[in-house]
């Protein structure tokens, strides 16, 4: 079977189960979807049914029981349900990174990591996770991730993720700004929203608390708002940021990503460097491979001239 048809056949049995649980149990989508996950993860039907209800929806999840499926494939499926999920509850699509930035994530941490040595990576803005699972799955390194997420929902969605794709990861719920961390290769972290509170930008305050968990020459890795640097109009958070790393890329994302904020990928390193020249690139369009190619040619010459990877 093909590996479309494996992802597909895993969906539908999920998606089969939370319409069934629905004629009995009328709860929420996403707890049909965490008592779905408890019944294939046990290897038998948890739920409390009747036992020919049991016995029925034994029956659907048998197609999947010995499949032979790999973390990408699972996640792929899941992404579909949990986004099903978003709109069946009204819940914001924020929460979940699209894939095409995840990938261009992993990218950027193997330009850093090329010896394939274990690394520890930390999602302090997590949401339902897909941007740091996407970035685990490829890659070809030994990752001890983290993630911080505040939103009680989000991390339920992330832990059964994360337990149907044997995906070990280090789930922390609370407030972002109140943990601590140290030793982190990297953090990599999404803005899904621009937020100034009490005259403090939401992003500044989290970038600055959260470098202090990388360890010497560790990278931190965000996507944020084109209007970011805006922000920033008395170079104060600049200045703080160049006591102890550089900025050292910014990475702006197609246009035709994004419908009313346009993004761009931010590389902060926690190493000073003394005229190191930024590296600065547009990519284009995904449909237009030459030119796509030739900005990824030049991301490729930047890391070799500047001989940025770390020791």
């Amino acid at each position: 079977m093909e590996d479309k048809d494996l992802m597909e056949l895993f969906h539908d049995v999920l998606e089969e189960s939370i319409v069934f649980l629905y004629d009995k149990l009328h709860l929420k989508y996403f707890d049909l979807f965490f008592e779905s996950a408890k019944n294939i993860l046990e290897g038998e039907v948890q739920t409390d049914l009747s036992d020919e209800d049991i016995i029925a929806l034994d029956k659907i999840y048998e197609p999947i029981r010995d499949l032979d499926l790999n973390v990408e494939q699972i996640r792929k499926a899941l992404q579909a349900i949990v986004l099903r999920g978003f709109k069946e509850q009204q819940i914001n699509n924020g929460n979940m990174t699209p894939d095409t930035i995840g990938m261009i994530f992993a990218y950027v941490v193997s330009k850093f990591e090329p010896k394939k040595r274990a690394v520890k990576i930390l999602d302090p803005l997590a949401g339902a996770g897909n941007l740091l699972f996407t970035i685990i799955n490829h890659l070809e390194l030994d990752i001890d991730a983290y993630a911080v997420e505040h939103n009680q929902l989000m991390v339920n969605i992330l832990k059964t993720l994360a337990d149907l794709m044997n995906q070990p990861v280090n789930i922390y719920f609370q407030n972002t700004l109140n943990t601590k961390f140290s030793d982190m290769d990297f953090i990599v972290c999404d803005f899904d929203y621009s937020q100034v509170t009490d005259y403090k930008y939401f992003p500044y305050e989290c970038i600055k608390h959260h470098l202090l968990s990388l360890k010497d020459e560790g990278v931190m890795i965000a996507l944020i708002p084109n209007d970011f640097f805006d922000y920033d109009k008395d170079q104060t958070f600049k200045k703080e940021i160049n006591q102890t790393c550089s900025i050292i890329g910014l990475i702006e994302l197609p246009d035709e990503m994004f419908k009313i904020e346009k993004k761009s990928i931010v590389l902060i390193q926690k190493k000073v460097y003394e005229n190191k020249k930024c590296l600065m690139v547009k990519l284009p369009s995904f449909s237009d491979a030459k030119s796509f190619n030739q900005a990824l040619m030049q991301i490729e010459t930047w890391f070799e001239t500047n001989k940025i990877i770390k020791k």
